[in-house]
């Protein structure tokens, strides 16, 4: 689990999703695809992200995997990417904090606190407002993404997930006169 807390960076507020971007696409993609230490191809990135600004502290949290024999030349690259990508690091004991996530759900319920208050109970999850960011707010890689999903459920080493009943909020509206 990385956090990113722009704040103690020169970035401008307004560019904060271009420059996550910037820094996941063209230095830890390519870093991932390259062979690690074992000369093994690595499997694709696989992350979940989202951007909150709660209260002026405008933070990137990163659920990233990483192969074990990985970690510690990935804490010695990030600080070098994000000096590339956004500019000066002001305090860089504080832009950026790594830990080992405690459960991969927990991480992602915490990830998605700032969910439309009409979804929140339906994924357990307590709201709250994570303030206004310009650009993209959360996303995930294509390793993670519909396609894979499906390969995985048909090779069996995936259960299909439960379709939630909760209607769109537009389908809430009083049905047409007859």
């Amino acid at each position: 689990m990385v956090t990113l807390n722009f704040a103690h960076t020169a970035c401008d507020p307004n560019q904060v999703s271009e420059r996550f971007e910037k820094l996941r696409d063209n230095y830890f993609g390519p870093w991932m695809r390259r062979c690690g230490p074992s000369g093994r191809k690595e499997p694709p990135p696989t992350f979940i992200w989202t951007i909150e600004n709660a209260g002026g502290c405008l933070n990137v949290h990163w659920l990233v995997h990483l192969p074990a024999g990985r970690i510690e030349d990935f804490k010695a690259r990030l600080p070098v990417w994000l000096e590339k990508v956004v500019g000066e690091i002001y305090a860089p004991d504080q832009a950026i904090h790594i830990r080992k996530a405690p459960t991969p759900r927990g991480a992602v319920k915490y990830m998605i606190k700032g969910i439309d208050p009409f979804y929140a109970p339906v994924y357990g999850i307590r709201q709250s407002d994570q303030g206004e960011v310009i650009g993209n707010r959360s996303n995930f890689s294509r390793s993670l993404g519909p396609a894979v999903k499906k390969a995985l459920q048909a090779e069996g080493r995936m259960k299909p997930t439960r379709r939630i009943g909760v209607p769109r909020k537009g389908a809430l509206a009083a049905p047409p006169p007859a």
